[in-house]
């Protein structure tokens, strides 16, 4: 049974009238069966509450309808058995891959007719787990038409990487909520998503270029004005793989395809960019400057490359001769000589001075952000505290996936075009 009491109270909106649940799955085997179960049992609760509210009632009980289908992305015998005998929906796509969205394509396709008699669409991964209530906690505000409900880990995460990314999901949310609030871009992180038909069709439907579909189907809403929403409420539950090894495999894909990303979607940006810079500038730091460890990494080596070729040139005297050849240029002597090695120099010192202080401003500001979110927010209280070695296993994790991901294009960032 998942975690329970993991929902928490939903904001102003709507529930759902009818909700078409897809669960993509490749190789998942029969634990893709405990998500449908999941949502089987949640269903027969609604059902249940229906029946039994007295008539005074009545029209406050929730009104959701949900229809389930597991999306199999290829042969999966294990797969079939367990859903054929749990008597759960399921559509195979016979050849798999390249990429989820090329699955959700797929689906598209096939249900043309039907998905417009669905209010939403909601897609899980299939290694997710749901709260007791998840429906009856889930309501959509007005006029939203795609929305990302926030996860959090199935139990609490083992040490090393499982844990950090415990703790950057947790962040996430809460970022994705004062995004939300603000009215800047929300991004769809790929778990527990939403969608009206309209924007299933606009987002998940066409984002088959990349291996990051989730980040490209984003960009392709809201360059179409679709905004994506952040709520609050109900929790999706996640069950990451402990194993290192896979975590680095999948996170492999996610920096490969965002690497092609930046090419093919550079037009969607510019477009976002025309409505709002301040949007545009705000998703693409979060589409490509991550993992943050890198970017932290990156900006200490930074200023301690800058540091060090500044006290490098002091010892060797390359400012003193700099002072002398503006002496030189000063007194007539050699003017032009003086004039363009000061000039040079110069230059050089103040790029150095920029690097620097660029470098050390933004590790002090994210140090700041971080305390700030701490005082205010306090630690999530599902995740054990992350030691300096979670972080350096971490590290060494996103290091190992920004390496194939970067070495292997022909694995990690193509996405064929469907036949």
């Amino acid at each position: 049974m998942p975690p329970r009491g993991g929902a928490r109270p939903p904001e102003a909106g709507r529930a759902p009238g009818k909700i078409l649940a897809v669960i993509p799955a490749r190789a998942e085997g029969a634990r893709v069966g405990d998500l449908a179960e999941d949502l089987r049992r949640e269903i027969e609760k609604e059902s249940s509450s229906k029946v039994n509210s007295p008539a005074g009632q009545q029209a406050s009980a929730s009104p959701c309808l949900v229809d389930v289908l597991v999306l199999l992305d290829g042969p999966d015998p294990d797969a079939e058995a367990r859903l054929a005998r749990d008597g759960v929906h399921y559509l195979s796509k016979n050849i798999p891959g390249p990429t989820k969205g090329h699955a959700l394509a797929f689906l598209a396709e096939r249900i043309e007719q039907k998905l417009d008699s669905f209010d939403f669409i909601l897609v899980f991964d299939a290694d997710m787990r749901l709260p007791e209530g998840f429906f009856r906690d889930l309501r959509v505000p007005e006029g939203t038409e795609a929305f990302q409900l926030p996860v959090r880990p199935a139990g609490a995460p083992g040490p090393g990487a499982p844990r950090v990314e415990a703790l950057s999901l947790a962040e996430a949310r809460l970022d994705d909520l004062a995004r939300d609030v603000e009215g800047l871009p929300v991004r769809l992180r790929g778990k527990a998503m939403g969608f009206s038909p309209r924007a299933f069709r606009l987002g998940p439907a066409v984002a088959t270029r990349t291996t990051a579909e989730d980040s490209e189907a984003t960009l392709a809403l809201l360059a179409k004005g679709v905004a994506v929403r952040a709520l609050s409420g109900p929790f999706a539950f996640d069950e990451p793989t402990p194993a290192t090894g896979a975590m680095a495999r999948s996170r492999a894909r996610w920096f490969g395809g965002h690497l092609k990303l930046l090419a093919t979607g550079f037009g969607d940006l510019l477009r976002i960019a025309a409505k709002s810079p301040k949007g545009a500038f705000v998703l693409a730091c979060d589409l490509w400057l991550r993992p943050r460890l890198f970017v932290l990494l990156a900006l200490a080596i930074l200023a301690a490359v800058s540091d060090g070729a500044l006290l490098f040139l002091a010892s060797n005297g390359t400012w003193t001769a700099a002072a002398r050849a503006a002496g030189g240029a000063a007194s007539g002597a050699d003017a032009s000589a003086g004039a363009v090695a000061s000039a040079h120099t110069v230059a050089l010192l103040l790029f150095l001075l920029l690097f620097s202080f660029e470098a050390k401003l933004a590790l002090v500001l994210e140090g700041l952000s971080l305390a700030a979110l701490r005082r205010r927010l306090g630690y999530p209280s599902e995740i054990p505290p992350v030691s300096s070695s979670d972080v350096m296993a971490s590290l060494a994790m996103w290091i190992g996936a920004a390496f194939r991901g970067a070495t292997a294009p022909s694995r990690w960032h193509r996405a064929r075009p469907p036949r």
